[in-house]
């Protein structure tokens, strides 16, 4: 088992190699970013009889394909399992399934189903059997993803780029940041204590398949015992991180003068303009929308450089901090896996929390557009943040966030 090269996310694929080896499986882990000569190289020389990928951003799903084309050109024909946050049934059947034919790939949705597709593929009693209803499944699956495809309605570029989305930039001003370049932040800026105050609970049930939002999970008639047990055990987990200092945060803000130039955003290096420092290229969309709905690029958000207006672009990165890892293998060399994951999962709230939280500290301190802002931590709400605030949260052990930190 393997998290594909790109991606450092391991909690989900730590708990089904967990659950194998409790039903008496071998399970090779290599970790988070492993390359595919790697993965295969492995794969021979242990002569495994199951490689399983996951991941959890979208560009871990290119290269799991890249690993199924891989494998089918180096002859490999064992099951190929493909797990994650980003992938479904119907990726596994468009994208990677084809270019896996001399063996079968196989989606795997939650850590409950791993033992039951395992055995199915490898007891030659119920092989061929499940195979067969896996590729029907696909094929169903796929034809109907082509239906769908092919009644969208694509606009040609230039037509797409005529229905841009048209901010009245002669009448907005946009706000300069307090700071231009990066600035930096360690625990002693925030403490563990402090970044709790902005955890959100629902993501650490679900990376424990336990669905539903919190705190309402706690008393599901179905799952709530489960739940508060393990909620019972992060707290007691919990005190001895905040108390004991195991996680070191740290983060880095950066600002820069930015303008649009058609669909993409120049950076430049100071505020006199004069030197590009970067180009970002960002894509419009092209489906055809009714009601006269816009087809936008993240570009449309920054003034345009022909308005004359002064505007930027920002960005953060943060970490719960590196001493993570040690803390996990510590308690996996003491055959303790359940706290393993446990740590980590705390780790990964600790991460969210701190990008909420410099997120806040952006919009309303060292940005500046939102210092009248009155959300509480924990209040999500995005209708009541500007235009600086939308955008894409990209979820990894270490974390950047928004339109405003769109690197």
């Amino acid at each position: 088992m393997a998290t594909v090269k790109g991606d450092v996310h391991d909690i989900g694929k730590n708990i089904v190699g967990v659950v194998l080896a409790c039903n008496n499986y071998e399970i090779i882990d290599l970790g988070v970013m492993v390359p595919v000569a790697k993965i295969l190289q492995t794969a021979r020389d242990e002569n495994v009889d199951v490689i399983g990928l996951s991941g959890l951003i979208t560009p871990s799903l290119d290269e799991m394909a890249h690993v199924a084309a891989e494998m089918e050109r180096e002859g490999f024909d064992i099951p190929l399992l493909i797990g994650g946050a980003t992938t479904s049934r119907v990726h596994t059947a468009v994208k990677i399934h084809p270019k896996y034919q001399r063996g079968q790939a196989v989606h795997v949705n939650d850590a409950s189903r791993a033992v039951n597709v395992v055995s199915s593929l490898l007891q030659p009693d119920t092989k061929a059997s499940y195979i067969e209803n896996i590729q029907a499944e696909y094929a169903k699956s796929a034809a109907a993803h082509a239906r769908a495809e092919a009644a969208k309605t694509r606009l040609p570029l230039s037509q797409a780029r005529d229905a841009a989305f048209k901010p009245d930039w002669a009448n907005y001003s946009p706000p300069k940041p307090s700071l231009l370049g990066i600035k930096s932040f360690d625990d002693s800026d925030f403490s563990l204590e402090k970044l709790v105050e902005y955890f959100d609970w629902t993501p650490f049930f679900q990376t424990w398949e336990l669905k539903g939002r919190y705190p309402a999970i706690l008393e599901d008639e179905k799952q709530g015992k489960a739940a508060r047990q393990l909620f019972e055990d992060a707290q007691a987990m919990l005190k001895k991180i905040v108390a004991e200092k195991w996680y070191r945060p740290r983060a880095v803000i950066g600002f820069w003068p930015a303008s649009a130039v058609g669909d993409d955003i120049r950076l430049f290096t100071d505020d006199t303009r004069s030197a590009e420092r970067a180009m970002f290229y960002t894509l419009r969309q092209q489906l055809s929308k009714r009601g006269g709905k816009p087809n936008m690029a993240l570009a449309d958000f920054v003034a345009p450089l022909e308005s004359g207006k002064a505007d930027y672009i920002g960005g953060f990165a943060v970490t719960a901090g590196i001493e993570e890892v040690a803390i996990a293998e510590k308690f996996e060399k003491n055959n303790d896996d359940y706290s393993a994951i446990l740590a980590k999962a705390l780790a990964d709230r600790f991460a969210e929390a701190f990008a909420e939280l410099m997120h806040e500290r952006v919009r309303r301190e060292y940005w500046g557009y939102a210092d009248d802002e009155t959300l509480s931590p924990g209040e999500p709400d995005r209708g009541k943040l500007s235009r600086h605030s939308s955008g894409t949260r990209i979820s990894s052990a270490t974390r950047s966030y928004g339109k405003d930190d769109a690197f």
